[in-house]
């Protein structure tokens, strides 16, 4: 919550009715005061820049990767950012989008000490200027994310609307899409005019919208072996609880991993349908682990994205930085195996994983 508008982040404790358990207070009063401090750091950003992210025009739409968390996004995401032909939101920028245009000595200097060295779910090296996910500065910007559900578990219901902004109001959903241009514009102006390779799991959700947006834009789409996709979402959600939380949750995890996913595939499967023909690939996360450097020219070549026997270059010392990385490996019984399959068989069928066996 640190880097919301003062404003959005008191309006947001009181449209949760200041319901915080005690033992949150001290880290309820720090964001407080954080946020105070910043606040004129955002008036002038706001102010000074403006007009020039409001006349900044995008002349190629963005590449958006898309796909279930724990699909391995980010490790796609970091292999396509070597690419300097394309600009993307970095860990530090997505934290504090109000404040990248005419502070980034500052919050970096604010996110070095915050940010862990590895990844805490996975060990994944982490730092303030890597590729990340632009949810975060989406919900900064707009405050209509589902990550707020983390902070306050007891307003689930209410957050989880904002997934697919499916059953949100239309004045909300003109509001987002407002932002979420003006994101992009900001991006556009900051990587001085480069197209954008963007990744967000919530965006499998939101295909729709994107297209309305920018119709020319291409999608990557990256799946990975569902069992251990289950366990590894379980991982993730356990820890985003514990880290962000203000409130106790109450509610079943498990069966809120369940039902998104398939919410996400049935609405992703259905979107695509939109997706101009040649402006999408899909991707396996085993494959791409196995064979990166094919994987990738069949993504290039598939998007017809030109550069990357320049990639191929760029890409090799990270890869070889990253060889000898295991994914977690999870022990999970034939029972597990058969509830995953029973809730997920459209998806792990259709990509061809193997079904559950029979006791």
């Amino acid at each position: 919550m640190i880097g919301i508008s003062l404003k959005e982040w008191l309006k947001l404790l009181y449209d949760n009715k200041f319901n915080v358990k005690l033992r949150f207070l001290p880290k309820i009063f720090g964001i407080t005061v954080i946020n105070i401090v910043l606040s004129p750091f955002i008036l002038h950003e706001r102010l000074r820049y403006r007009k020039k992210i409001q006349n900044t025009e995008i002349t190629k739409d963005p590449v958006f990767i898309v796909g279930h968390w724990r699909s391995g996004t980010t490790h796609l995401h970091r292999l396509l950012a070597f690419d300097e032909q394309f600009g993307y939101i970095t860990l530090t920028e997505t934290s504090l989008p109000h404040l990248f245009l005419t502070s980034s000595k500052l919050i970096h200097t604010i996110m070095k000490p915050l940010t862990p060295k590895k990844r805490p779910t996975d060990k994944v090296d982490m730092f303030p200027k890597m590729p990340h996910e632009h949810e975060f500065a989406l919900l900064f910007l707009s405050m209509h994310s589902p990550i707020m559900m983390f902070a306050f578990p007891n307003n689930l219901n209410h957050y989880k609307k904002y997934v697919s902004l499916k059953n949100v109001s239309k004045k909300h959903i003109e509001e987002w899409k407002s932002w979420f241009v003006y994101l992009i514009k900001k991006l556009t102006l900051k990587e001085k005019g480069k197209q954008l390779i963007l990744k967000n799991p919530v965006d499998t959700f939101r295909i729709n919208l994107i297209l309305e947006l920018f119709p020319n834009a291409k999608f990557i789409h990256i799946y990975r072996n569902p069992y251990d996709l289950f366990f590894s979402t379980l991982k993730l959600h356990k820890h985003n609880s514990r880290i962000y939380a203000l409130q106790k949750q109450d509610y079943d995890a498990r069966q809120l991993i369940f039902e998104t996913h398939v919410e996400m595939y049935e609405k992703y499967y259905e979107d695509i349908k939109l997706i101009p023909k040649g402006n999408l690939v899909e991707v396996q996360f085993e494959q791409l682990s196995k064979n990166p450097y094919s994987e990738l020219e069949r993504i290039y070549t598939s998007l017809g994205l030109e550069g990357y026997a320049l990639l191929k270059d760029r890409v090799k010392p990270y890869l070889e930085s990253v060889a000898g990385y295991k994914p977690s490996q999870y022990e999970m019984s034939i029972a597990d195996k058969q509830i995953i399959y029973s809730v997920w068989q459209k998806t792990i069928d259709k990509w061809g994983y193997e079904k559950a066996p029979r006791i």
